[in-house]
């Protein structure tokens, strides 16, 4: 009996997972694209042909639900870069696993160098189909880029974009697969099918992902001199030299073992869906966390941010709630602190925008554990800019530096005494058309073995005690406590 055209091209399929991997795929419900394999024989040609290096990029549906931090965990037994972004409350997520092509860039303009040379790879770029989103660079930049690079960040550079080999996305109901691919006239092809195939087997093979029961941490507190670096900062406020200085703090847990970021994105996930939960890792390090605060997204023209200034704890009932909430919208002190983002905001978004709409009242975004005063911004671009030019526009904002921001940044530097890394840097990502969203990276940990190391600040205005402010960022620091199963 003769077979049908589909059943002939899924054997050509299964055919071509055999020569890659020596035996048939024991992937679950997945079905190896084998257009990919046609695209790479393409980008090696015409990288041969014009001497650079050509990406290839393909983009299929996957049939199936998928669990991302599962995968995001399976993704980690590849043994390079693995990141996560995930907007729960949307149901949006993007797991990327492995590394396609790396972007790494410092100094005053790096987000303009990283924006060049997203864009350089693009334009000779074969994507497949046409219509698809292709290639996202995933990463971050550090809070500052001129500052000493402490050893606890060294594998995270001033500004990293990651091109994920794999990238697997979720957003509106729909499971979408993107390989890429970075050829020169060297690239061996035949090796590169036999890693995807090998890849393949990790991403989504039947066996199920073990639990990850985490040992309780322990805090080590420091003497950071908490109390008397906000009464320094009180002293240069009323001294006149600047209005408002973010300071951060640190704080250092203990496992009893190896601490797996995926036991802490599925806490955050769970207590906090309507934060960015992130996580970005290289070399057996991890950068974990969930922001309330969305620096910039920018879709087509449509360009939004959401800035958070002003805190106060919740309640145990709803009435405390509400009650917490109108003093928050009735305090002084806090609304002075708001106000100072939301002009530093509406001016440097404005300025790339024909439009920027924003309510002039702030309303009260309220968190697992904490409530914020917040303020949404909704505009259109005013040309075909990338996410990265407002990025570099907004960042740092008053939220986590200061204002005045040099004098601040010097504060800043003299006080805390230690390297903030990616710590309140923008997080996120970019694609080819420039498109992306970025968060400022707060309520966040570093994990490096059985260590991790947590960061909270707050900002210092006129008026601001020094027991609230200590206060204020341990309650911060709760998120991340309680996924690390700290008492």
């Amino acid at each position: 009996m003769s077979k049908t055209a589909n059943e002939g091209a899924r054997d050509k399929t299964l055919d071509i997972q055999t020569q890659m991997t020596g035996r048939e795929s024991q992937t679950s419900d997945f079905i190896f694209p084998s257009e990919i394999f046609e695209l790479l024989a393409l980008g090696k040609r015409r990288s041969t042909d014009l001497h650079s290096q050509v990406l290839v990029s393909h983009t299929s549906h996957l049939p199936s639900k998928i669990d991302p931090i599962q995968l995001f965990a399976k993704a980690k037994r590849m043994g390079s870069a693995v990141n996560y972004w995930a907007l729960p409350a949307k149901g949006s997520w993007i797991v990327g696993a492995g590394e396609a092509a790396e972007i790494t860039t410092g100094g005053a303009l790096r987000f303009k160098h990283a924006a060049a040379e997203v864009q350089s790879m693009i334009r000779s770029a074969i994507v497949e189909p046409k219509s698809a989103r292709g290639p996202v660079f995933l990463g971050g930049f550090r809070f500052k880029s001129e500052s000493r690079i402490d050893q606890l960040w060294r594998e995270f550079n001033d500004g990293l974009l990651t091109l994920p080999r794999w990238m697997i996305a979720s957003a509106a109901g729909q499971y979408l697969l993107t390989i890429n691919a970075a050829l020169n006239e060297h690239t061996d092809v035949d090796k590169l099918r036999k890693e995807l195939g090998s890849q393949a087997q990790i991403l989504f093979g039947r066996d199920e992902t073990p639990s990850y029961p985490l040992m309780a941490s322990k805090a080590e507190t420091t003497a950071d001199r908490w109390g008397q670096k906000v009464e320094q900062a009180l002293d240069a406020i009323n001294d006149g030299k600047l209005s408002k200085v973010t300071l951060a703090r640190t704080m250092k847990l203990q496992s009893e073992s190896t601490i797996p970021p995926e036991v802490i994105l599925q806490s955050l996930t769970r207590n906090y869906p309507e934060c960015r939960t992130f996580a970005f890792c290289r070399r057996g390090i991890s950068f974990v966390g969930a922001s309330p605060e969305e620096l910039v997204n920018l879709n087509g023209a449509s360009v939004t941010s959401t800035c958070l200034a002003g805190s106060a704890p919740r309640g145990d009932s709803e009435i405390e709630d509400v009650k917490l909430s109108n003093w928050l919208l009735g305090n002084e002190k806090e609304r002075r602190e708001h106000k100072v983002v939301v002009d530093w905001v509406s001016e440097r978004l404005g300025a790339l925008c024909d439009e920027l709409r924003w309510n002039e009242v702030p309303y009260v975004l309220r968190l697992g554990n904490v409530q914020h005063l917040a303020t949404s911004f909704a505009g259109s671009r005013a040309d075909a800019r990338c996410v990265l030019d407002f990025v570099e526009a907004l960042h740092p904002t008053p939220a986590v530096g200061g204002m005045p921001l040099v004098p601040a940044l010097e504060l800043i530097a003299k006080l805390e005494g230690f390297d903030r890394g990616w710590y309140t840097g923008p997080v996120g990502w970019v694609d080819g058309n420039g498109d992306g969203e970025f968060a400022i990276a707060i309520r966040c940990a570093l994990l490096r073995g059985r260590e991790a190391f947590l960061y909270a600040g707050d900002g210092i205005v006129a008026g601001s005690d020094p027991e609230t402010e200590d206060n204020e960022t341990m309650m911060k620091f709760k998120p991340l406590l309680t996924a690390l199963g700290a008492p």
